[in-house]
């Protein structure tokens, strides 16, 4: 965790969108607008979606183990 120091202004500022956005902290308030700005979604799941190579059986079982199977 880190701390950063922000002026009485914007400190109410963000204070007032963290409540009307009712967003339970500061942090995930932060994040959100971030990626809002970047224009990235929260959900990121299948953002990789053949781009990314499959594993082989190798590295799946280095991964997991030999005992383990994957789908």
């Amino acid at each position: 965790m880190k701390t950063i120091a922000l002026n009485e202004r914007t400190f109410q500022l963000i204070k007032e969108l963290k409540s009307k956005e009712k967003i339970s902290s500061f942090d995930k308030l932060v994040l959100s607008l971030l990626l809002k700005k970047e224009n990235v979604e929260e959900d990121m799941f299948g953002s990789l979606k053949g781009k990314a190579k499959k594993f082989t059986r190798k590295e799946r079982e280095e991964i997991m183990g030999k005992d383990e199977r994957w789908k």
